[in-house]
């Protein structure tokens, strides 16, 4: 595809999406909790998009992809993960939705701030999630740049696609915010769906009779051992698929953009549905993607650069028209992701680093402080995407690395904090902070060989979880917790029928 036809396309669906930011801008108002919640309006269908959207990015099309290529069927765990979050989302969430509601809370950090009447407990959460979502979102903008390059043949350079969604994704977040940012994932969401099924149909029926014959093809050609676990490099077995499931199911729940949907929603029906609907597109994109892989598989055997299988294929058999609607989709994956993490990052860093310095200089106008907030999160943006991009051109060059090695294993350690702040009202500040930093430090330990320990096929986060949890149950009991009324200010709320609020 020659790069003018591709840079046309591109600026049509960069006007579009500039176009609905603006939309999104005309409808807020001027207050953080708008800018970073849209209100607290979001309803069933919008909600199903975007969080979908949110999870399913780069991470999807590139990383997923090379990982049922190369180790298997086992990857589908990722499935059960999102299933197991629906449980958690129902109870966990439900009580942080209502606190959020309650007190005009807009993130996860200043819920912890806030439970722990303690700033060392947001500051020490949000460090540990921007160091690890910033990573993300630059795999987003990594994805962009691999995608554009590959398809062009060169025509568009790597950093000119990675830049190019960096530029609009802050574009549109800066005008709208929240809204803006659902608005595109409706449809960013809805074209994912839809061109990656058709691809699969096309793919599959291109070169197999069908998906059961396909599968027959796979095991001809003596890869077999992708269809079973532990699979073909033995990465899914037992202790490995087990530490998946309870690392991924904790940490979706604990990710700060996804915690930003859950305060969202408009309703508890809207939460609970959420909860049901969430694994039902995870199981719609993961078989997608799976028969991608498998096609790779027999098409493509021994591929060096296996994440980048599925835009290799999908240029051999798609017309042309199709094939630029496919790339849109693919960009419109990886900046809906990168827009939900911009957005929240922004919103902890100006609530718990910004605003506390702003505080010390004086009494601050409630409503002029909003304001304030507001134009800091804005002003963040930039900055942020600018440290994604950094990630982009000097990071790990493995998607899939990036999300298994760094962002979902830092940000579970941080759930046993989260669930003890919502069930425990024992738990205290002080075993907070300590959990959270030697479980990190455990786990940077482990995973980068500096602690040389064999784990038996256990993700260095399982461990490092075990001696957090160890260390917040009896740091609890060793320190004071906050006062009685300071804690039941969040308790006597769960006792309140949510379907009521």
């Amino acid at each position: 595809m020659s790069a003018t036809t591709m840079w046309i396309a591109l600026a049509i669906f960069a006007g579009l999406l500039v176009f609905l930011g603006y939309l999104g801008h005309r409808g807020s108002t001027n207050t953080l909790e708008d800018f970073v919640l849209g209100s607290r309006k979001l309803s069933n269908i919008p909600a199903f998009f975007t969080v979908t959207a949110t999870l399913f990015s780069a991470f999807s099309y590139f990383g997923i992809t090379g990982q049922f290529y190369t180790s298997g069927i086992g990857a589908w765990i990722q499935v059960a993960t999102t299933a197991a979050v629906g449980p958690i989302l129902y109870f966990a969430g439900t009580r942080i939705w209502v606190v959020a509601r309650k007190y005009g809370i807009v993130n996860v950090t200043e819920y912890l701030t806030d439970r722990y009447r303690s700033r060392w407990v947001g500051l020490v959460a949000g460090v540990i999630m921007i160091a690890a979502l910033v990573p993300y979102m630059g795999a987003q903008f990594r994805g962009s740049g691999l995608t554009l390059e590959a398809v062009t043949n060169g025509g568009i350079p790597y950093g000119a696609g990675a830049v190019f969604l960096a530029v609009v994704v802050t574009l549109y977040v800066m005008s709208g915010g929240f809204r803006s940012v659902v608005w595109t994932d409706v449809i960013q969401g809805a074209l994912m769906y839809v061109l990656l099924a058709i691809a699969a149909i096309i793919l599959v029926f291109t070169h197999t009779d069908g998906y059961g014959n396909l599968l027959d093809m796979v095991e001809e050609q003596g890869q077999s051992a992708l269809l079973s676990n532990p699979g073909a490099d033995g990465l899914f077995g037992l202790p490995y698929l087990i530490s998946v499931l309870v690392i991924f199911a904790a940490a979706h729940f604990t990710m700060p953009q996804l915690q930003q949907r859950w305060m969202a929603a408009r309703s508890h029906s809207t939460l609970k549905f959420m909860a049901i609907s969430l694994p039902v597109g995870t199981a719609i994109i993961y078989f997608c993607l799976f028969y991608i892989a498998m096609v790779g598989v027999v098409t493509r055997p021994g591929d060096p650069a296996p994440e980048a299988i599925y835009p290799a294929m999908i240029m051999e058999v798609l017309p042309q028209w199709l094939l630029l609607v496919a790339i849109l989709a693919i960009i419109a994956a990886t900046g809906s992701t990168a827009n939900s993490i911009v957005l929240t990052l922004s919103s902890i860093v100006a609530k718990e680093y910004v605003n506390p310095a702003r505080r010390r200089r004086g009494k601050v106008n409630p409503e002029q402080e909003n304001k304030a907030l507001t134009t800091t999160a804005r002003v963040l943006l930039p900055v942020l995407v600018a440290g994604g991009l950094l990630v982009a051109f000097f990071g790990p060059s493995s998607i899939i690395g990036i999300i298994v090695s760094i962002t979902w294993p830092a940000v579970f350690l941080i759930f046993p904090t989260l669930l003890a702040g919502l069930y425990w009202r024992r738990a205290t500040a002080p075993a907070a902070v300590t959990s959270m930093v030697v479980s990190e430090l455990i786990f940077l330990s482990l995973n980068q060989g500096w602690l040389p320990i064999s784990l038996g096929g256990w993700h260095p986060a399982i461990p490092a979880a075990i001696v957090g949890v160890i260390l917040l149950v009896g740091g609890s009991y060793l320190t004071q917790p906050p006062s009685k009324e300071h804690i039941e200010r969040h308790f006597e709320l769960f006792e309140t029928d949510p379907a009521k609020i």
